[in-house]
């Protein structure tokens, strides 16, 4: 598993996850998370993964490229408190890995329950561990809900965004491309 954002649990929600991977039944489950990207709590992140035993299975990478991340990891964890539209859900969802995120922002608009993720109805544990062990029975099928986010995603944003903006930059400048 994955959480990709700047370390600020009172937005990006990292104490929620980290929090239900505390508890039973995972303690008993096979798995890792790395939460990438850094931020001003990076250092209260890993006291609580200290002080919630998950040492062993949480990790901190900093700055990774995206083709990295989703290279070495199945899933994108996203159990933020607030969000926009989330660019780490695209990236994910672009490279085909489904997500479990919390339903605020934009999240609802890019990611169908059960189709190409898990949506959590909030930002409580209660509900992210919800999401979370729908995943979980769900497992088994991750490729196929990647593909079908892959799918889903490409449908929402053009596929190349950078270019498309240039272009429209140099006509509004009415420079020659």
């Amino acid at each position: 598993m994955a959480s990709v954002g700047t370390l600020f649990p009172a937005e990006k929600g990292q104490d929620i996850i980290l929090d239900v991977l505390a508890k039973p039944p995972w303690q008993q489950r096979n798995w890792r998370l790395t939460l990438y990207g850094d931020g001003p709590n990076r250092d209260i992140l890993e006291r609580l993964v200290s002080r919630l035993k998950l040492q062993d299975r949480v990790s901190f990478a900093g700055y990774v490229a995206v083709d990295k991340i989703w290279r070495e990891n199945h899933i994108l964890v996203m159990p933020s408190r607030i969000e926009g539209m989330p660019l780490a859900i695209v990236e994910a969802m672009w490279c085909g890995r489904p997500v479990v995120a919390t339903n605020v922002g934009g999240n609802l608009d890019l990611v169908r329950d059960g189709a190409t993720g898990f949506l959590a109805e909030a930002a409580v544990p209660e509900c992210f561990g919800s999401a979370l062990e729908r995943m979980w029975a769900e497992r088994n099928r991750l490729r196929e809900l990647g593909q079908r986010a892959a799918a889903s995603v490409r449908e929402f944003m053009p596929n190349d965004p950078v270019g498309i903006f240039a272009a429209k930059v140099l006509s509004l400048a009415k420079l020659p491309h």
